[in-house]
């Protein structure tokens, strides 16, 4: 039977609540995590990043050189416009190369998508694949941990396959997976389009949750 609109804004959000609380135990990497599960978060991370890849045709390190050559055009772009200083330039370009910036927040779904000589919306379409497969990919673990009935795992999957996610840059997991730019940032996504804004849920340790996109 078809859900009202308001049923899926409600299950719509509990899903955020319950991908929000598997992130939000992603990330306290570092703070807590046994060695066992920060592999786990990398293998999670690796696997994200491989379905994008393949989605584009690509491979992940052809995906990986993109996103930084990316994130390299929008300093230099930046620059040349005035934008932003020398000295910030290179501010960026070295947090960049060492890491403490994840190309993926200075990059955009644009550039990338020139890098790969593809689209925009194939980038963005690939990215929300695999973040969708990633929340039912929760969605399973916590039914298989015992946290949700089977039958509230199928109502959430049916709202999942009606989200909208976001693409790149979207959500966690490194360039859009699971956590963000760790693992920790949650998966962030609305409701189907037309649905009206947000409500409480009324399952247990829910609340509403907003998606948060951070691209710089």
């Amino acid at each position: 039977m078809r859900l009202t609109k308001t049923r899926m804004i409600l299950a719509t959000t509990s899903v955020l609540a319950l991908m929000v609380g598997v992130g939000t135990a992603f990330a306290a990497s570092g703070n807590g995590l046994t060695l066992k599960e920060q592999a786990a978060q990398i293998a999670g991370r690796t696997s994200f990043d491989a379905a994008v890849a393949s989605s584009l045709g690509t491979t992940t390190a052809k995906l990986n050189a993109a996103i930084k050559a990316a994130a390299t055009a929008r300093i230099n772009a930046a620059l040349a416009a005035g934008e932003i200083t020398a000295d910030e330039a290179t501010t960026l370009k070295d947090a960049l190369a060492d890491g403490t910036v994840p190309a993926v927040r200075l990059a955009t779904a644009a550039t990338v998508a020139k890098e790969l000589d593809t689209t925009e919306a194939k980038v963005n379409a690939a990215y929300a694949s695999a973040q969708k497969a990633q929340a039912i990919a929760r969605v399973d673990a916590a039914l298989k941990a015992g946290q949700i009935t089977e039958a509230y795992a199928t109502e959430l999957k049916t709202q999942i396959n009606a989200a909208t996610f976001p693409g790149f840059g979207g959500g966690h997991h490194g360039h859009g997976g699971p956590g963000g730019a760790g693992l920790g940032l949650g998966l962030g996504f609305g409701p189907p389009a037309g649905s009206g804004s947000s409500s409480s849920s009324g399952s247990s340790s829910s609340s509403t949750t907003t998606s948060s996109l951070v691209l710089a």
